[in-house]
């Protein structure tokens, strides 16, 4: 049992560097993981007291989508959304299965997987930004940095990632560097600070309006929860001033400041095909359809179709990108209704709460930078998205001590 226990331990590292796993190989470490997790539970002699409530609430949602593929009319194409995300139901269940076990999950446990998402993440970004720079021909560092958005959603085969997924994995890096910066006990405080400071780079160069906005957000929040003690402020507003001057100078992908059309709404008319105006027009097809039929939806195999029927109408040019509702909370509106929303809102309700009343900050903050991020992407339905945040969210919801979900005092993290 020993052997499972490490080889269950290193499993979810792996799974925490999944960015470095091909893309055709990022079901297997899952699969092996579920595997080893569910022989070592059933060899258990001496059960452990499950988490029922926590993982009933947390599949919940998912199940209710998988019932909107029954009365899909194009099935096959619900099974293939479906399929998408099935992690958000392997994970609650690997991690329901060996929650509050502290031979797995414990402090070291926790600590290390922080340390190999950061070190993982920064591999990626610094390797393939070192690989465009020295492959790609005539490019410079700066036409590197100006294009490396671009480079890694197309030019690295079985790597290739969206530069706003990639964002918000840096995003959550970002936020399990300040959690490693804020334990006492933290030698290696100079190195985590530099690693805090490239990843902040890399988000300027990515130079995403979302994640960026949201981790502003997060800075606000963050203030708020700590009564705005000084010291707080005076950092927060130093890394803000940081961020604002990078987005500023560094350069951007032909020349184009993308946070510009924020600061002038009139543009938006003039140009229907900004990345701004594009998703107002794609957020007034989904509200519209949304109403048409907002108790049960049309089934997650439908919105496609759904969405289309309005693109056509409104502006064909949303046709040629195969556009989704680019937010979380409508596209579940979609697909399952008043239903479907109501369950996912409690979900997000449930870990909130419990991540406050055990003061779990790293759960707090993510689940709020993944629910601000669902504003504008459909981050449960792409691969990218959906099997890091439910891989992060159920391993720190099932990490807090059982007693505590209960008496709600201490936690691990």
């Amino acid at each position: 049992m020993n052997l499972i226990n490490k080889l269950i331990i290193s499993l979810i590292y792996l799974n925490t560097a999944i960015l470095l796993v091909p893309d055709r190989l990022k079901g297997l470490p899952i699969i092996l993981l579920l595997i080893l997790v569910l022989y070592r539970h059933f060899k258990l002699t001496k059960k452990p007291i499950l988490l029922t409530k926590t993982y009933l609430i947390s599949i919940g949602f998912f199940i209710i989508i998988l019932f909107g593929v029954l009365y899909s009319s194009n099935f096959y194409y619900g099974l293939k959304k479906i399929e998408t995300g099935l992690s958000l139901i392997v994970f609650p269940t690997i991690f329901f299965l060996i929650s509050g076990d502290k031979i797995i999950i414990n402090k070291k446990t926790i600590k290390t997987l922080k340390l190999t998402f950061i070190v993982s993440l920064m591999f990626f970004l610094i390797l393939t930004f070192l690989y465009f720079y020295i492959t790609e021909p005539f490019y410079t560092f700066k036409s590197t940095v100006i294009h490396y958005t671009n480079l890694v959603d197309i030019r690295i085969n079985n790597y290739k990632i969206h530069p706003i997924y990639l964002s918000i994995n840096i995003g959550i890096a970002l936020v399990f560097t300040l959690s490693l910066l804020g334990e006492k006990e933290q030698k290696n405080k100079y190195i985590i600070v530099f690693l805090f400071l490239v990843l902040i780079a890399f988000m300027v160069i990515l130079n995403k309006k979302g994640p960026i906005i949201f981790l502003v957000f997060l800075g606000v929040i963050l203030l708020i929860k700590e009564k705005f003690n000084f010291k707080l402020i005076l950092s927060t507003s130093l890394i803000f001033l940081i961020f604002l001057i990078s987005i500023i100078f560094i350069p951007k992908y032909n020349n184009v400041n993308k946070f510009a059309e924020l600061t002038n709404i009139g543009s938006l008319e003039k140009d229907d095909n900004s990345s701004t105006a594009i998703r107002l027009q794609i957020y007034e097809c989904s509200i519209i359809k949304v109403f048409q039929y907002p108790f049960f939806g049309y089934g997650i195999g439908d919105v496609k179709n759904v969405l289309d029927d309005c693109y056509r109408e409104k502006n064909k040019d949303l046709l040629k990108n195969n556009y989704n509702s680019h937010n979380q909370y409508l596209s579940i509106l979609l697909s399952s209704g008043i239903i479907g929303f109501l369950a996912f809102a409690y979900y997000i309700f449930f870990v909130l709460k419990i991540s406050n009343t055990t003061d779990s900050k790293v759960l707090f903050f993510l689940m709020v930078y993944f629910s601000l991020n669902m504003l504008t992407e459909n981050i449960l339905e792409r691969e990218d998205g959906v099997i890091i945040i439910s891989f992060l969210i159920n391993f720190f919801l099932f990490s807090v001590k059982k007693k505590n979900i209960s008496s709600m005092n201490n936690n691990y993290d």
